[in-house]
């Protein structure tokens, strides 16, 4: 019997979900029979009755895969990047980037961007010299109390780094096999209104005498510097300001380097705030930006509820804010690709409890697949806040990877740059998403598609793929890859029931599939992920 039919999902240990747990199970009566044979009968018949209300219902889904379809699109191999914040720098004593073990962590998830960036980086200066930056840091200490964010109360005082707090930095991406983005300071203004370029340029020639190669950005959510710094930069000004950083880099050496923004944030709302910044910006800019780039989180970290992870509306505002966009890029007449240069689950360092747990995992696996398959332009990078630091971390202050970090190791393992179309999604639980596979996941070089997903519903869903049984195919195997956990908060993921951990010397573990046969069943269990690598399932447009 299939492993599938075998698994007990009636055992389900998600009771902290509140009013969308599953239920089972029956009350005990108590029955008082004369004749033996009677009392007999009335137990089978309640026995059955039990089992028949333990038994899970099993929804189907069918799956329509096109093998001879074109690909949807091609996005970058560092579409699964991640962020730094820059308000870790303030500390650069507890950011363990010189630790051989969270250099590890992070090169697992190579290739990637991480950019360094974020409300912290508007308040930040360089001074090259280690002593005359120390020295500004304890006068700043002593000097003024902390200036907090009236939006997400952070800290946004203003501080400095050294040239071998910014070495520290390179160094660590250099060795995890990273490209580092650098978030420069644009609140730094002249009298007139102007950007303030001096510190930039200090930057700038430090990093290229020291023969850095990185790329950058300038400012943080630029629409919202009134309402976090009363201070307000426009559009149109911000749009000069990232021509002369335009020229400052080319004049230093760094014309390969690219330079992404605006970076704005509050997209998708009523009044299209963001876009219209971000419109604005593009018009005035003179093609002087390679990607145009902007902030989406789903709920606030100090409100958000376990069952917002697993509500299918939640889901469904990215498509929207997608699209969207799009429409504000088109209009601004230029023809520029798009990052999601900051993202998670919830703003305000991620929700406690939550946004570093299981449960993150299906609203960020599924902002990968809504991101690389939607619109007509797509995202072509989505930039995860953070890999280190806040509720939404992909591994912890003792460097323990969190259920996000393990997914985005599957999807680097498993899912390659090569986009393919599903049948639109029915915005419901069930969401599934396909990709052709890497070369590194390949059999002996037989070509593979990998379907990758989730059932966030309390039921355990089957999967039918109706053009995998026209004509069954004993060359086709379908690696199954089923990732849950025991409760939705937990700090644990499994892959086939099997708790996922490091080896000691910090290499991956071996993920071992269920192999299934075309026509065996397919099932995804209630709350759960999955990557299916379908090989031998040859998809022409795959091999271009």
């Amino acid at each position: 019997m299939s492993y599938f039919v075998n698994n007990d999902w009636s055992k389900n240990q998600y009771e902290n979900l509140g009013d969308i747990r599953p239920r089972s199970g029956s009350a005990v009566r108590s029955i008082s029979c004369c004749i033996a044979l009677g009392l007999s009968s009335m137990l089978l018949i309640l026995s059955l009755w039990s089992f028949s209300i333990q038994t899970p219902t099993i929804r189907i889904h069918v799956l329509h895969f096109d093998k001879w379809q074109p690909l949807l699109r091609t996005i970058s191999d560092k579409f699964l990047s991640f962020g730094l914040d820059t308000g870790l720098l303030r500390k650069m004593n507890e950011l363990p980037v010189g630790q051989e073990k969270f250099i590890n962590l992070a090169r697992h998830l190579s290739p990637a961007y991480v950019r360094v960036g974020g409300t912290a980086a508007d308040c930040l200066t360089f001074d090259q010299n280690q002593f005359v930056a120390m020295l500004m840091i304890r006068i700043q200490q002593k000097s003024s109390e902390k200036i907090l964010s009236p939006v997400d109360g952070q800290n946004i005082s203003n501080f400095t780094i050294s040239g071998a707090d910014l070495l520290a930095i390179y160094d660590f991406t250099v060795k995890a096999e990273l490209r580092m983005i650098f978030d420069l300071n644009v609140l730094l203004r002249n009298s007139d209104g102007s950007w303030n370029d001096t510190n930039a340029r200090e930057i700038i020639a430090f990093a290229k005498n020291q023969n850095m190669e990185l790329d950058w950005q300038l400012g943080n959510e630029p629409n919202s510097f009134k309402h976090v710094f009363d201070v307000a930069v426009s559009a149109i000004e911000l749009a000069k300001d990232y021509d002369r950083l335009r020229q400052l880099l080319n004049e230093a050496g760094y014309i390969e380097s690219i330079l992404v923004g605006p970076e704005v944030n509050h997209v998708g709302e009523a009044s299209n705030v963001g876009e219209k910044y971000a419109e604005t910006f593009l018009r005035n800019q003179r093609s002087t930006v390679d990607y145009v780039t902007w902030h989406q989180y789903y709920l606030n970290g100090r409100e958000a509820k376990v069952k917002d992870f697993v509500t299918p509306l939640i889901f469904n505002w990215l498509p929207g804010q997608i699209k969207g966009m799009e429409e504000f890029v088109v209009a601004s007449g230029k023809s520029i690709a798009m990052w999601l240069s900051e993202t998670s689950t919830a703003f305000g360092g991620g929700a406690p409890e939550l946004s570093d747990r299981f449960v993150a995992g299906f609203l960020w696996l599924d902002k990968l697949g809504c991101g690389a398959s939607t619109g007509n332009i797509g995202l072509n990078v989505i930039t995860r806040q953070s890999l280190f630091g806040g509720n939404y971390a992909m591994v912890s202050p003792d460097l323990a990877p969190n259920p996000d970090w393990w997914v985005s190791v599957f999807y680097k393992q498993f899912v390659s740059e090569k986009v393919l179309k599903l049948p639109p999604n029915d915005l419901s639980h069930v969401r599934l998403y396909a990709h052709c596979t890497p070369r590194r996941a390949l059999i002996a070089r037989v070509p593979a598609v990998t379907i990758y997903g989730m059932n966030i519903d309390r039921n355990a869903v089957r999967v039918d793929i109706p053009e995998l049984f026209v004509q069954p195919s004993k060359l086709v195997k379908i690696f199954f890859y089923s990732l849950t956990a025991d409760y939705l908060q937990s700090s644990e993921i499994k892959v086939n029931g099997e708790v996922l951990k490091l080896r000691p010397n910090g290499d991956l573990p071996p993920f071992r599939p269920r192999i299934l046969d075309p026509t065996d069943p397919i099932i995804l269990p209630p709350y759960s992920m999955a990557f299916m690598v379908i090989h031998g399932l040859e998809v022409p447009a795959c091999s271009v």
